[in-house]
């Protein structure tokens, strides 16, 4: 599985976490999935979680593709992007100024304990997403 979408209720945090190779493919259709969620279900914040991304093969072109469409997570919730990868931490540094003004609260750190620092998460009790 390249990527897992999963929901603390308790803390109101959905989470999506890609693994392995991730392709334009991957990537487009986990943000669709959780945009999907997001419009079914109450307002919450979010974290993307690539720490487990051994291959990250996504082109330029559908990362400009995302920053046009509108946030997965509407503002103003904050969503995090955790990416301890240097390559990956860099792409999504870019990817947050290009897009600052359609997407305030969106923060990219390296670890996911910077993520529920910010998110003033202590105990997150993440469950899996059908």
């Amino acid at each position: 599985m390249a990527f897992l979408i999963e929901f603390d209720p308790k803390n109101n945090v959905l989470r999506a976490r890609l693994q392995g190779r991730v392709t334009d493919d991957i990537l487009l259709d986990c943000y669709a999935t959780l945009a999907r969620y997001a419009a079914s279900h109450p307002a919450c914040r979010a974290i993307a979680d690539v720490s487990g991304v051994a291959e990250f093969s996504v082109s330029s072109a559908a990362i400009r593709q995302l920053a046009k469409a509108p946030p997965a997570i509407p503002a103003p919730y904050m969503r995090i992007f955790v990416a301890p990868q240097a390559h990956m931490y860099g792409m999504a540094r870019m990817f947050q100024i290009i897009t600052e003004e359609s997407r305030p609260n969106f923060h990219v750190v390296r670890t996911m304990d910077e993520a529920y620092r910010l998110l003033q998460v202590e105990c997150p009790e993440f469950g899996p997403v059908s």
